[in-house]
C-alpha cells in the first residue's frame, strides 16, 4: 500500500470516530440488549434437548432461537458494542432497522404459532397455512431459476396442503369467499399482522409507525435516502449524528422488549418440563465430589451458599463449565470454565452483584478490560460476592497505574 493510501485510511479511520460520545439513551438501550439477550441464551440452553411434547413447543424452540441469533447480529453492529472489536464506530441505524423489522415478524409468528391459546383443528390450521406459504414461495423461487423437477415436487406438496386444509373442521368455519385467497399460498396468516401483533403487546399505531420506518430501509425506498446532505452532512455517512444516535437507540430498545415478552412466554410454555440438574445436599457432598461424579455431558448444582448455586457441566474429560446461579431471584450471575490445559476462564458476569476489585484496589470497567488482555488472574468469593483478579506490575504500568 502506498504512503498516501495508508494516510487516507488513517483519514477513514479518524472520520468514523468523530463526533461526541453516545447518548446516555443509547447506553442504556445497548447494556439492556446486551443483558437481556445473555439472559435467554441461557435461558435457551436450560430447555435444551427436552423432546417438544407439541408442535407449539417445536417452534417456539426454533423462533426464539432465530430471535436470539438476531439479537446477537444487532449487537454485532451496534456502535460501541461489547460484542465486537472495531477500528471504526460505524453509524448505520439502517441496517439495525433492517433487522429490528425481523424480529417484529418473528415475535408475531411466535405469538400466533406458539404462546396464543386456541383449539387443536384452529392450530392445525395455523400451521398448514405456514407450510403452503412455505411451498409455495419455494415454488416461486424455483421458478426463478428453471428448476422444474424442484418446481413439480412442491407442487404435489402444496396440493397434499391443500387437502390438509379443505378437510380442516375449523377451516370450513371461515367465510367460503376467503378459502380461495388463503389456498392460493400467498397469505401465511389468518389475521393481519397488525392484528396480531395487537395481541402480542404491539400497540397498532407503534406497529403500523415501525413497520412504514423500518420497511423504508429494508426496500430501499426514497424515505430511506431522502433528507441526507444539506442541513443533515453527517446523516447516513457512518457517522454519529443525533439521528442515527436515536433511531440506533429504537432499536435496540425495542429488541429488548420483543426479547422479553418472548422469553416470558417461553417459560409459561415449558413450565415443568425443564431437565431438572442432578440435586446434591451440600451437608453430605463436597463440590469436589459433585465434579468427580459427572460423565461427559453431564451436569449436577452443587448450593454453594443460601444465596448461590453451582451448576457445573463437564464438557471434557478434565474441563467444566460452571454457572453460578442467585437462588432467590434463580438469575444466572457468572459463568466461568476450567481446564487442567487451559487454567480458569472467567466468561461473563453480573457487575451489579460483584464486588471488583484489580490487585487490591477498587477499578474501573475501562482499566480492568484493559488489565485483562494481559496475563491476569481471578478468585471468586461467593460467601462475600466478591471477584479479586490480579495482574502483573508491567500491565499495571502500562495502564498508568
Amino acid at each position: 500500500m502506498t504512503g498516501q493510501g495508508e494516510y487516507d485510511l488513517q483519514a477513514i479511520v479518524d472520520d468514523g470516530n468523530l463526533g461526541t460520545e453516545p447518548s446516555e439513551s443509547y447506553r442504556e438501550s445497548l447494556d439492556a440488549l446486551d443483558n437481556v439477550v445473555r439472559e435467554c441464551m441461557h435461558v435457551s440452553k436450560g430447555y435444551a434437548g427436552i423432546p417438544a411434547p407439541t408442535g407449539r413447543h417445536f417452534y417456539a424452540s426454533v423462533l426464539f432461537t432465530v430471535l436470539i441469533t438476531r439479537g446477537v447480529s444487532l449487537l454485532t453492529l451496534a456502535p460501541h458494542t461489547p460484542w465486537a472489536e472495531k477500528r471504526i464506530e460505524h453509524w448505520d441505524y439502517a441496517s439495525l432497522a433492517g433487522l429490528a423489522r425481523t424480529m417484529i415478524e418473528l415475535r408475531v409468528a411466535f405469538y400466533y404459532l406458539c404462546a396464543e391459546k386456541c383449539s387443536e383443528d384452529e392450530w392445525n390450521c395455523r400451521w398448514n397455512l405456514f407450510n403452503l406459504h412455505d411451498c409455495v414461495s419455494r415454488i416461486r423461487m424455483f421458478e426463478a431459476l428453471g428448476d422444474t423437477e424442484q418446481v413439480e415436487g412442491f407442487k404435489v406438496q402444496a396440493d397434499e396442503l391443500r387437502g390438509r386444509l379443505t378437510s380442516n373442521p375449523f377451516f370450513n368455519t371461515l367465510d367460503a369467499k376467503r378459502h380461495k385467497k388463503l389456498l392460493h399460498g400467498q397469505t401465511a396468516y389468518l389475521f393481519s399482522l397488525e392484528e396480531i401483533a395487537e395481541r402480542a403487546g404491539i400497540a397498532v399505531n407503534h406497529f403500523r409507525w415501525l413497520y412504514v420506518l423500518f420497511s423504508s430501509h429494508v426496500h430501499g425506498l426514497p424515505m430511506s435516502f431522502y433528507r441526507l446532505g444539506g442541513d443533515n452532512s453527517e446523516r447516513g455517512r457512518g457517522l454519529p449524528s443525533p439521528v442515527e444516535d436515536g433511531y440506533s437507540s429504537l432499536c435496540l430498545s425495542l429488541a429488548v422488549t420483543l426479547l422479553v415478552r418472548t422469553r416470558d412466554e417461553l417459560h409459561q410454555l415449558f413450565e415443568g418440563l425443564r431437565q431438572p440438574v442432578e440435586e446434591s445436599n451440600v451437608s453430605e457432598v463436597t463440590e469436589q465430589q459433585v465434579q468427580d461424579g459427572l460423565q461427559v455431558g453431564q451436569s449436577a448444582s452443587f448450593d454453594a451458599t443460601e444465596d448461590i448455586q453451582m451448576v457445573f457441566t463437564r464438557t471434557a474429560a478434565d474441563a467444566f463449565d460452571v454457572i453460578y446461579i442467585y437462588r432467590p431471584t434463580g438469575e444466572t450471575i457468572l459463568e466461568r470454565s476450567d481446564s487442567e490445559e487451559n487454567g480458569a476462564e472467567l466468561k461473563w458476569f453480573e457487575p451489579v452483584f460483584w464486588r471488583v476489585s484489580l490487585n487490591g484496589e477498587p477499578v474501573t470497567e475501562w482499566a480492568l478490560a484493559k488489565a485483562m488482555e494481559g496475563p491476569h488472574a481471578f478468585r471468586v468469593d461467593h460467601v462475600e460476592h466478591a471477584i479479586t483478579f490480579k495482574t502483573d506490575t508491567a500491565t499495571m504500568d502500562a495502564l498508568g497505574t
